[in-house]
């Protein structure tokens, strides 16, 4: 992808984290950077140079909330993306996208869902303390997981997650999508309300070293982010390195580049809205 073009796409996704975060502060939601979201805001004060989407994480309680909420105070122009309001998005987190975009993935080459470009939302719950509990739950997790995917239009393009995908489907074939999700989701909660010092996103593809102390979730500070202040915990230090080693040390030029298999990108007329951003640019 050109430089430019990856650029535009960063300031695009930028619109959407501005949205979000409007409509999280008026709300008195809490939310966070995570991943690649975070190091770049520790590392680089915006986006990793060539990071190629945004994320963000909440809290369920919260996480619930801002869906409930966003359906009414969304604006125009952007779409809030749940297996509820899309019956061809297949992933058990949500996705806000920008209306007439297309920011198209290799998997969903094919699919009905809305394409639009996206910012990821992913939900943080309470982990069970016993290892034996946590690889059971994330088993559970996976199944119906990949149930869910298979039951929908996308095109898996690595043959053990296709062939996987296709035959847990047929295992499992008196659930529908929506079953596999709503089953889906309450694994990941059924340790919602217990005791407990950590939490995890079972939806990121760091599986157990995506867990954080509830504390990191729960101190915030305000970070900047390409000239924007955005929440983010406030023991990153104790995050990234647990996902990353040595975060701030770069990556060797080989292994940097695009972070999805894109294969189409369309802005439409859209243009990017925020201000300090450009501003940024020209300097």
């Amino acid at each position: 992808m050109a430089d430019n073009k990856l650029r535009t796409l960063q300031l695009c996704i930028l619109d959407i984290a501005l949205e979000f975060k409007r409509i999280c502060d008026k709300h008195n939601i809490n939310y966070f950077l995570i991943g690649g979201s975070l190091l770049g805001a520790v590392r680089h004060k915006g986006f990793i140079p060539w990071d190629d989407d945004m994320d963000m994480g909440m809290l369920r309680d919260d996480y619930e909330k801002f869906i409930k909420i966003a359906k009414k105070e969304l604006r125009p122009g952007f779409f809030l993306q749940t297996y509820k309001t899309d019956p061809y998005f297949g992933h058990g987190f949500f996705k806000i996208r920008i209306d007439n975009t297309i920011l198209l993935e290799d998997y969903a080459e094919h699919s009905k869902q809305h394409n639009g470009i996206y910012l990821d939302v992913f939900p943080y719950d309470v982990m069970p303390d016993n290892r034996m509990a946590l690889e059971w739950q994330h088993i559970r997790y996976r199944c119906l997981k990949w149930a869910s995917m298979g039951k929908t239009d996308y095109d898996l393009k690595y043959k053990k997650q296709r062939y996987f995908s296709l035959f847990i489907s047929k295992v499992l074939f008196f659930y529908s999508k929506k079953d596999c999700i709503d089953r889906m989701q309450a694994v990941c909660t059924e340790y919602q309300g217990k005791k407990n010092r950590n939490i995890i996103n079972w939806f990121g593809p760091y599986r157990c070293n995506e867990y954080m102390p509830v504390k990191c979730a729960r101190k915030l500070t305000l970070m900047e982010f390409e000239g924007y202040l955005f929440k983010a915990p406030a023991n990153y230090d104790i995050l990234l390195r647990h996902m990353y080693g040595d975060y701030m040390q770069l990556p060797p030029v080989e292994k940097r580049g695009k972070q999805h298999s894109m294969i189409k990108i369309d802005f439409g007329d859209y243009k990017p809205h925020n201000i300090k951003s450009k501003e940024q640019e020209k300097k």
